[in-house]
């Protein structure tokens, strides 16, 4: 696979846009985040990020995420089933965040 070259130039502020071919390849849109990572030889990759509201990291953390991915094997292969409704899960999440859970008819 032969490499393509993008060109951009950096103004007086240190700003730089993006080549049409490179926000497209990367899936940016207007208002996207990129990181900037140093690589092992010393250059930089740009990576497409996102950002997470503080009460939703511990979702992120390695070890939720080990327990989500064997939640759902466990969901997959029978082993267990959900059985709780749409509502009743928003309420014990509720109970668990210390709110009152409000009830719709």
């Amino acid at each position: 696979m032969g490499s393509a070259v993008s060109y951009l130039s950096v103004d007086q502020k240190g700003r730089a846009t993006l080549p049409e071919e490179v926000r497209v390849s990367l899936g940016l849109r207007p208002g996207d985040f990129v990181l900037l990572e140093r690589t092992e030889r010393g250059t930089y990759e740009l990576v497409p990020a996102a950002l997470v509201p503080r009460e939703q990291l511990w979702f992120h953390h390695p070890e939720m995420q080990r327990r989500m991915r064997k939640a759902e094997t466990d969901v997959a292969e029978g082993r267990t089933k959900v059985t709780r409704t749409a509502a009743e899960a928003q309420a014990l999440l509720d109970r668990l965040k210390g709110k009152r859970s409000v009830r719709h008819r």
